[in-house]
């Protein structure tokens, strides 16, 4: 769909050709702004593909896969369209966001996933970036706009409640997560780990489990190891379809940013990881586990095989893509974790794991004032919350398959 764009009074036409910068013609120019003495200026990227943008991101602390143009790419198979602007300092990308849009009974619905992004996080670039977005949403009609902040951002709630942005009580977004610090070598890694970690990880090599790097045709096999691990879950792999996984593959292999491993007994594939790396991160994105050979341990040399590779590989990195918030907060807070938190499966990630973190807590605008006013109403209270979230939501189903921190599988 075409990018239509709405201006605030207090933006400025722009015209300047971005070619002249050396980044490409294909940016259409929007509006500007002088900021702290330079000119900030706003283009849209209508391209699918957007080398210049996904460069930018994997230089940039902030940066995350899902604001590239390769999960745009990806996502496109299951119906979700591009909306993405782009932000320049005297004329070199300073930041920007990308917008997924679906249409749903409800309406158009749209999805900022880890961003928008800006190098720096200042008051006044930020708020240039939240008009930008507004206007987008405004110009292209959407009904409602789930955000949430890239890891580690200070563009939360307070920052955002400004822009007529209210808490998100409707999508369920994980708010935390794990991640394992690489740049300490693996030496440092293993004596983290908890003894019987060791030992199990030592049992599988010596029980017959092997652990290889697939490729595109092993996307299939990874997929009915995903399935199986949703069924035990009772709960639906997202990606819902082979299809749609394979077409991830193909969008993030064209950079050289995807990874699959399989563990492997007597050559059949009992576990697997799918990893996506961007930046100096490696996200162990989606699991998957037949179910068999538990007391073989396939899972744990799958886990350090895969640590170890990205460690081996220059990665700083390592993001188990989501953990119980609770957890989390009781890591942070130092305290001991509870016996049912110790049986569950986030623990064993613990054992590799060494920096719990929790995640800007997500954002909704909806366009419509009369029904941002009942939604502020409504969500005041837990009964109203519990009460409209089923309602709402089946209009808005879909949503969660553009993040794939949503879905448990």
């Amino acid at each position: 769909m075409p990018y239509k764009t709405q201006h605030s009074p207090s933006m400025t036409t722009l015209s300047t050709p971005l070619a002249a910068s050396g980044l490409g013609s294909h940016y259409v120019p929007v509006c500007s702004r002088r900021i702290n003495g330079q000119l900030a200026a706003a283009w849209l990227s209508p391209e699918l593909e957007d080398s210049n943008w996904d460069d930018f991101l994997e230089a940039t602390p902030l940066g995350h896969f899902q604001q590239s143009s390769l999960w745009a790419r990806a996502k496109g198979i299951e119906g979700w369209r591009l909306l993405r602007m782009v932000l320049t300092l005297d004329g070199q990308i300073a930041g920007g966001f990308q917008i997924l849009t679906r249409h749903t009974r409800f309406g158009l619905i749209g999805y900022v996933s880890k961003g928008p992004v800006v190098i720096k996080e200042e008051d006044a670039l930020l708020d240039f970036m939240m008009e930008l977005v507004v206007s987008a949403v405004k110009a292209n009609q959407l009904k409602v706009l789930i955000l949430q902040s890239p890891d580690g951002s200070t563009l939360d709630g307070s920052v955002l409640a400004p822009h007529r942005f209210l808490p998100n009580y409707l999508v369920n977004v994980i708010s935390a997560t794990l991640l394992t610090d690489l740049s300490c070598g693996m030496d440092q890694i293993e004596r983290r780990m908890r003894k019987n970690t060791q030992v199990e990880v030592r049992q599988a090599c010596r029980r017959g489990i092997k652990v290889r790097q697939g490729g595109e045709l092993d996307v299939g096999t990874f997929f009915r190891l995903m399935r199986m691990t949703c069924e035990r879950q009772q709960t639906k792999p997202a990606p819902a379809t082979e299809s749609a996984l394979l077409a991830v593959w193909e969008a993030f292999n064209r950079r050289g940013c995807v990874r699959l491993f399989l563990a492997e007994y007597e050559g059949a594939a009992v576990a697997g990881a799918f990893c996506l790396c961007f930046g100096d991160r490696v996200t162990i994105w989606k699991k998957g586990w037949s179910g068999q050979h538990r007391e073989r341990h396939p899972n744990q040399l799958l886990l350090f095989k895969t640590i170890e590779w990205a460690q081996q590989h220059g990665y700083k990195l390592f993001d188990f893509a989501g953990l119980d918030p609770e957890i989390a907060s009781a890591l942070l807070r130092g305290e001991p974790l509870s016996e049912i938190q110790r049986k569950s499966r986030d623990f064993v990630h613990l054992s590799y794991g060494n920096l719990p973190m929790l995640l800007p807590k997500s954002q909704i605008y909806i366009n419509n004032p009369l029904f941002r006013f009942a939604y502020r109403g409504v969500m005041a209270s837990r009964y109203g919350r519990t009460l409209a979230k089923g309602l709402i939501r089946t209009c808005i189903e879909g949503i969660a398959s553009v993040d794939p921190e949503i879905s448990e599988c």
